[in-house]
Protein backbone atom coordinates (compact mmCIF):
# COMPACT_ATOMS: atom_id res chain seq x y z
CA UNK A 1 0.00 0.00 0.00
CA UNK A 2 1.37 3.21 -0.80
CA UNK A 3 1.85 5.59 2.07
CA UNK A 4 1.71 9.25 2.60
CA UNK A 5 4.20 9.68 5.09
CA UNK A 6 3.62 11.34 8.49
CA UNK A 7 5.42 11.56 11.91
CA UNK A 8 5.39 12.05 15.59
CA UNK A 9 8.53 13.20 17.50
CA UNK A 10 9.57 12.65 20.88
CA UNK A 11 11.77 15.96 22.65
CA UNK A 12 15.12 15.41 24.03
CA UNK A 13 18.75 17.14 23.58
CA UNK A 14 19.83 19.51 20.83
CA UNK A 15 23.51 21.29 21.23
CA UNK A 16 25.07 23.44 18.50
CA UNK A 17 28.60 23.94 18.21
CA UNK A 18 30.99 25.35 15.49
CA UNK A 19 32.25 22.33 13.16
CA UNK A 20 36.41 22.74 12.95
CA UNK A 21 36.57 21.66 9.41
CA UNK A 22 34.03 22.99 7.43
CA UNK A 23 33.59 25.97 10.05
CA UNK A 24 30.14 25.19 9.81
CA UNK A 25 27.34 25.97 12.38
CA UNK A 26 26.53 22.15 13.31
CA UNK A 27 23.40 21.39 15.82
CA UNK A 28 23.93 18.29 16.76
CA UNK A 29 20.37 16.48 17.44
CA UNK A 30 20.67 13.29 19.72
CA UNK A 31 18.19 10.29 19.66
CA UNK A 32 15.18 10.36 21.47
CA UNK A 33 14.17 6.85 20.71
CA UNK A 34 15.12 3.40 19.40
CA UNK A 35 15.68 2.06 16.38
CA UNK A 36 11.84 0.96 14.86
CA UNK A 37 11.86 -1.89 12.19
CA UNK A 38 8.40 -1.79 10.03
CA UNK A 39 7.93 -5.37 8.12
CA UNK A 40 6.46 -4.32 5.84
CA UNK A 41 4.58 -6.16 2.82
CA UNK A 42 5.90 -3.69 0.39
CA UNK A 43 9.67 -2.27 2.08
CA UNK A 44 11.54 -2.29 5.08
CA UNK A 45 12.14 0.60 6.69
CA UNK A 46 14.50 1.53 9.98
CA UNK A 47 13.07 4.85 12.19
CA UNK A 48 13.90 6.74 15.22
CA UNK A 49 13.35 10.38 16.56
CA UNK A 50 16.19 12.91 16.98
CA UNK A 51 15.96 16.69 18.62
CA UNK A 52 13.86 18.36 20.70
CA UNK A 53 10.53 19.85 20.77
CA UNK A 54 11.08 23.00 19.36
CA UNK A 55 13.79 21.32 16.91
CA UNK A 56 12.18 17.51 16.18
CA UNK A 57 13.84 15.32 13.17
CA UNK A 58 12.95 12.17 11.95
CA UNK A 59 15.29 9.75 10.06
CA UNK A 60 14.24 6.65 7.95
CA UNK A 61 16.26 4.83 5.78
CA UNK A 62 14.59 2.34 3.86
CA UNK A 63 14.98 -0.48 1.42
CA UNK A 64 12.68 -1.64 -1.09
CA UNK A 65 14.53 -4.91 -1.50
CA UNK A 66 18.23 -6.39 -0.74
CA UNK A 67 21.24 -4.82 -1.50
CA UNK A 68 23.64 -2.10 -0.34
CA UNK A 69 21.35 0.73 -1.79
CA UNK A 70 18.77 2.35 0.62
CA UNK A 71 16.38 5.42 0.56
CA UNK A 72 17.43 8.22 3.42
CA UNK A 73 14.45 10.37 4.63
CA UNK A 74 15.76 12.80 7.18
CA UNK A 75 12.14 15.57 8.31
CA UNK A 76 13.39 18.21 10.70
CA UNK A 77 12.19 21.95 11.07
CA UNK A 78 16.19 22.77 10.86
CA UNK A 79 15.54 22.13 7.45
CA UNK A 80 13.14 24.83 6.60
CA UNK A 81 13.81 26.84 3.55
CA UNK A 82 16.31 24.21 2.02
CA UNK A 83 14.69 24.05 -1.79
CA UNK A 84 15.58 21.76 -4.68
CA UNK A 85 18.34 24.43 -5.60
CA UNK A 86 20.07 23.97 -2.46
CA UNK A 87 23.21 22.79 -2.72
CA UNK A 88 23.32 19.84 -0.37
CA UNK A 89 25.13 16.60 0.85
CA UNK A 90 24.58 14.02 3.26
CA UNK A 91 28.24 12.41 5.04
CA UNK A 92 28.52 9.99 7.47
CA UNK A 93 30.25 10.55 10.80
CA UNK A 94 32.30 10.46 12.56
CA UNK A 95 34.69 10.83 9.97
CA UNK A 96 32.12 13.07 7.63
CA UNK A 97 34.79 12.52 4.22
CA UNK A 98 33.05 12.11 1.18
CA UNK A 99 29.57 12.71 0.53
CA UNK A 100 27.52 9.73 -0.17
CA UNK A 101 24.64 11.61 -1.57
CA UNK A 102 24.23 15.29 -3.11
CA UNK A 103 21.00 14.65 -4.96
CA UNK A 104 18.03 15.04 -2.68
CA UNK A 105 14.12 15.82 -3.56
CA UNK A 106 12.22 18.38 -1.12
CA UNK A 107 8.53 17.22 0.14
CA UNK A 108 6.55 18.14 2.82
CA UNK A 109 5.65 15.50 6.13
CA UNK A 110 2.60 16.23 7.88
CA UNK A 111 2.82 16.17 11.76
CA UNK A 112 -0.10 16.26 14.10
CA UNK A 113 -2.54 19.42 14.39
CA UNK A 114 -2.39 20.01 10.41
CA UNK A 115 1.00 21.20 10.00
CA UNK A 116 4.05 19.92 8.31
CA UNK A 117 8.03 19.77 8.44
CA UNK A 118 9.99 19.50 5.39
CA UNK A 119 11.75 16.54 4.08
CA UNK A 120 14.82 15.68 1.82
CA UNK A 121 14.59 12.46 0.04
CA UNK A 122 17.94 11.02 -0.58
CA UNK A 123 17.17 8.06 -3.28
CA UNK A 124 19.27 5.16 -4.14
CA UNK A 125 22.28 5.96 -2.41
CA UNK A 126 24.57 3.82 -0.57
CA UNK A 127 27.05 4.24 2.51
CA UNK A 128 29.93 4.02 0.54
CA UNK A 129 28.39 6.66 -1.83
CA UNK A 130 27.20 6.68 -5.42
CA UNK A 131 28.85 6.18 -8.59
CA UNK A 132 31.03 7.77 -10.38
CA UNK A 133 32.39 8.09 -13.70
CA UNK A 134 30.80 4.63 -14.24
CA UNK A 135 32.50 3.71 -11.59
CA UNK A 136 30.12 1.80 -8.45
CA UNK A 137 30.80 2.01 -5.31
CA UNK A 138 32.67 -0.10 -3.16
CA UNK A 139 30.31 -2.74 -1.46
CA UNK A 140 29.33 -1.90 1.78
CA UNK A 141 30.73 -4.39 4.62
CA UNK A 142 29.23 -5.27 8.05
CA UNK A 143 32.52 -3.36 9.64
CA UNK A 144 31.42 -0.26 7.37
CA UNK A 145 27.93 -0.31 9.30
CA UNK A 146 28.95 -0.86 12.83
CA UNK A 147 31.66 2.00 12.41
CA UNK A 148 29.14 4.59 11.13
CA UNK A 149 27.79 6.60 14.39
CA UNK A 150 26.23 9.77 12.78
CA UNK A 151 24.52 11.16 9.68
CA UNK A 152 25.06 14.77 8.59
CA UNK A 153 23.58 16.83 6.42
CA UNK A 154 25.43 19.65 5.55
CA UNK A 155 24.16 22.94 3.33
CA UNK A 156 25.79 26.49 3.07
CA UNK A 157 26.87 27.68 6.43
CA UNK A 158 25.15 24.90 8.29
CA UNK A 159 25.01 21.37 9.42
CA UNK A 160 22.93 18.98 11.03
CA UNK A 161 24.29 16.13 12.77
CA UNK A 162 22.15 12.65 13.81
CA UNK A 163 23.70 10.93 16.46
CA UNK A 164 22.58 7.32 15.40
CA UNK A 165 25.27 5.14 16.80
CA UNK A 166 26.68 2.50 15.56
CA UNK A 167 24.75 0.82 12.95
CA UNK A 168 25.79 -2.84 12.08
CA UNK A 169 22.57 -4.16 14.33
CA UNK A 170 20.34 -2.01 13.01
CA UNK A 171 21.48 -3.00 9.24
CA UNK A 172 21.73 -6.47 9.84
CA UNK A 173 18.32 -6.91 10.91
CA UNK A 174 17.25 -4.90 7.57
CA UNK A 175 18.82 -7.68 5.48
CA UNK A 176 16.68 -9.72 7.48
CA UNK A 177 13.36 -8.40 6.66
CA UNK A 178 14.66 -7.21 3.01
CA UNK A 179 15.30 -11.54 2.52
CA UNK A 180 11.41 -11.76 3.47
CA UNK A 181 10.26 -9.30 1.19
CA UNK A 182 11.44 -11.09 -1.93
CA UNK A 183 10.24 -14.82 -0.77
CA UNK A 184 6.81 -12.94 -0.53
CA UNK A 185 6.92 -11.70 -4.36
CA UNK A 186 7.65 -15.26 -4.92
CA UNK A 187 11.05 -15.29 -6.18
CA UNK A 188 13.77 -16.81 -4.40
CA UNK A 189 16.11 -14.62 -2.18
CA UNK A 190 19.72 -16.85 -3.21
CA UNK A 191 18.90 -16.77 -6.49
CA UNK A 192 18.52 -12.98 -6.49
CA UNK A 193 21.47 -12.49 -4.64
CA UNK A 194 23.51 -14.09 -7.34
CA UNK A 195 22.50 -12.82 -10.02
CA UNK A 196 24.91 -12.71 -13.15
CA UNK A 197 22.82 -9.72 -14.15
CA UNK A 198 19.67 -7.83 -12.93
CA UNK A 199 17.16 -6.12 -14.87
CA UNK A 200 18.38 -2.87 -17.40
CA UNK A 201 15.80 -0.80 -18.94
CA UNK A 202 16.26 -0.77 -22.63
CA UNK A 203 14.15 3.13 -23.08
CA UNK A 204 15.35 5.65 -20.38
CA UNK A 205 13.06 6.16 -17.37
CA UNK A 206 12.90 9.77 -17.93
CA UNK A 207 10.70 8.72 -21.24
CA UNK A 208 8.31 6.44 -19.16
CA UNK A 209 6.04 9.47 -17.63
CA UNK A 210 4.74 12.14 -20.47
CA UNK A 211 6.16 15.88 -19.50
CA UNK A 212 2.51 16.67 -19.26
CA UNK A 213 1.62 14.08 -17.05
CA UNK A 214 2.21 16.42 -14.03
CA UNK A 215 -1.86 16.18 -12.20
CA UNK A 216 -2.28 20.06 -11.84
CA UNK A 217 -5.96 19.40 -10.30
CA UNK A 218 -4.27 17.27 -7.38
CA UNK A 219 -1.71 19.06 -6.30
CA UNK A 220 -2.79 22.81 -5.73
CA UNK A 221 0.38 24.16 -4.70
CA UNK A 222 2.50 23.46 -7.79
CA UNK A 223 5.07 21.74 -5.85
CA UNK A 224 7.19 18.97 -6.89
CA UNK A 225 6.45 15.02 -5.57
CA UNK A 226 8.44 11.95 -5.57
CA UNK A 227 6.89 8.46 -6.19
CA UNK A 228 8.81 5.07 -5.19
CA UNK A 229 7.47 2.11 -7.33
CA UNK A 230 8.45 -1.46 -7.41
CA UNK A 231 8.43 -3.31 -10.88
CA UNK A 232 8.47 -6.86 -11.09
CA UNK A 233 10.04 -8.17 -14.66
CA UNK A 234 9.25 -11.49 -15.75
CA UNK A 235 12.29 -13.39 -17.57
CA UNK A 236 10.79 -12.08 -20.89
CA UNK A 237 11.80 -8.23 -19.69
CA UNK A 238 8.24 -7.53 -19.44
CA UNK A 239 6.63 -6.09 -16.94
CA UNK A 240 4.29 -8.26 -14.92
CA UNK A 241 3.34 -5.98 -11.95
CA UNK A 242 3.80 -2.19 -10.50
CA UNK A 243 3.28 -1.34 -6.94
CA UNK A 244 3.72 2.22 -5.57
CA UNK A 245 5.41 2.15 -2.30
CA UNK A 246 5.98 5.57 -1.30
CA UNK A 247 4.58 8.23 -2.52
CA UNK A 248 5.39 11.99 -1.49
CA UNK A 249 2.47 14.32 -2.46
CA UNK A 250 -0.80 13.88 -3.93
CA UNK A 251 -2.24 10.78 -4.33
CA UNK A 252 -3.06 11.57 -8.29
CA UNK A 253 1.06 10.90 -8.32
CA UNK A 254 0.48 7.75 -7.07
CA UNK A 255 -1.88 6.80 -9.48
CA UNK A 256 -0.33 8.00 -13.08
CA UNK A 257 3.04 6.35 -12.03
CA UNK A 258 2.24 2.93 -12.38
CA UNK A 259 -0.20 3.70 -15.38
CA UNK A 260 2.58 4.93 -17.31
CA UNK A 261 5.51 2.54 -16.01
CA UNK A 262 3.40 -0.52 -17.38
CA UNK A 263 2.93 0.68 -20.81
CA UNK A 264 5.93 2.08 -21.10
CA UNK A 265 8.83 0.57 -19.39
CA UNK A 266 10.81 -1.91 -21.11
CA UNK A 267 13.78 -4.19 -20.08
CA UNK A 268 16.27 -7.19 -20.67
CA UNK A 269 15.55 -9.17 -18.60
CA UNK A 270 17.73 -10.32 -15.66
CA UNK A 271 19.98 -13.30 -16.00
CA UNK A 272 20.91 -16.12 -13.49
CA UNK A 273 24.52 -17.76 -12.95
CA UNK A 274 24.07 -19.93 -15.89
CA UNK A 275 23.02 -16.70 -18.39
CA UNK A 276 19.41 -18.29 -18.23
CA UNK A 277 16.82 -14.77 -18.22
CA UNK A 278 14.67 -15.17 -15.08
CA UNK A 279 11.90 -13.01 -13.13
CA UNK A 280 13.44 -10.37 -11.39
CA UNK A 281 12.26 -6.40 -9.47
CA UNK A 282 13.07 -2.89 -10.22
CA UNK A 283 12.88 -0.12 -8.18
CA UNK A 284 11.63 2.80 -9.86
CA UNK A 285 11.99 6.30 -8.33
CA UNK A 286 9.94 8.76 -10.22
CA UNK A 287 10.20 13.19 -9.34
CA UNK A 288 7.50 14.57 -10.57
CA UNK A 289 8.05 18.23 -12.14
CA UNK A 290 5.80 21.23 -12.62
CA UNK A 291 5.38 22.39 -16.13
CA UNK A 292 3.15 25.09 -16.82
CA UNK A 293 -0.04 24.31 -19.39
CA UNK A 294 0.45 25.00 -22.59
CA UNK A 295 -2.27 27.51 -23.86
CA UNK A 296 -4.53 26.42 -27.00
CA UNK A 297 -3.85 27.22 -30.14
CA UNK A 298 -5.96 30.32 -31.13
CA UNK A 299 -5.98 31.55 -27.05
CA UNK A 300 -5.85 34.50 -27.18
CA UNK A 301 -5.10 37.53 -23.99
CA UNK A 302 -7.90 39.57 -22.79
Amino acid sequence: MSRTHSMALVAMTAVTLISAPAMAETTVLTATSPWQMDNGTDSCSLKRGFGTAENPALLEIERLGPGDRFDATITGRAFDGVTGATHLTLTTGPDAGEPISDRFAVADAPIEGGKSLTALIFASTTFNGFSHDGQAPAPVTPEREAGITSLIVSWGDKAVQLGTGPLGKAMAAMRECTDGLVRSWGLDPAQQASLSARPVPKNSPDTWIAANSYPFGADNRRRPGLTRARLLVDASGTVSGCKVVDNYGDAAFATTACEQITSKAAFSPALNQAGTPVASYYQANIRWKVRRPMKQVGQRRR
